[in-house]
């Protein structure tokens, strides 16, 4: 129905008009198939299941590997560019600071950016070491219940920023 573009390696990027051969649901929303030689998942939501999976294959096997979304925006000049990050790890998992930079950069193809959080007042917090992550962390579940968010996505999100774009936190004169 749509084009999607994966970003990373363990999703497809379909094209509308591709005929997916699906192999199994991995939650509610994602799907694992393959196209065009390549095997990745992909959303639900961009296609049109013509031959669903038989009941049998329809949740996740046994041993398969569970993806969890994390949702990321950049901030630019321009406007904000939103991505849903499909990765392998539980939603239990803390990562690092490096690894969320390394992540942002690879996602975004950017180099020179600064992650950060927004706050229970709706500030946007840089990320500058692994404690702030834990910080983030915690007062993500704070605000659980506040926002409503699918089964298989973090309850943070990450806000990537110029490095040197002072102009997206909000500051009293």
């Amino acid at each position: 129905m749509f084009d999607f573009r994966g970003n990373s390696k363990a999703e497809l990027d379909l094209k509308k008009g591709d005929v997916i051969f699906l192999l199994q649901r991995v939650n509610a929303d994602w799907l694992e198939g393959t196209v065009n030689n390549q095997t990745g998942i992909f959303p639900q939501s961009f296609v049109k299941v013509i031959k669903p999976l038989p009941e049998s294959e329809a949740g996740a096997e046994a041993g398969a590997p569970t993806y969890s979304c994390l949702r990321c925006f950049l901030l630019t000049p321009s406007g904000v560019l939103t991505r849903d990050v499909c990765v392998q790890e539980e939603l239990t998992t803390q990562p690092t600071y490096k690894e969320l930079l390394s992540r942002m950069r690879d996602v975004f193809k950017e180099d020179d950016i600064s992650i950060n959080y927004r706050d229970a007042e709706n500030d946007l917090i840089r990320i500058l070491e692994d404690e702030d992550v834990q910080l983030m962390i915690r007062e993500s579940r704070m605000q659980r219940d506040r926002i409503k968010r699918p089964a298989n996505q973090f309850l943070w999100e990450i806000y990537v920023s110029a490095t040197s774009d002072l102009s997206v936190y909000n500051s009293e004169a």
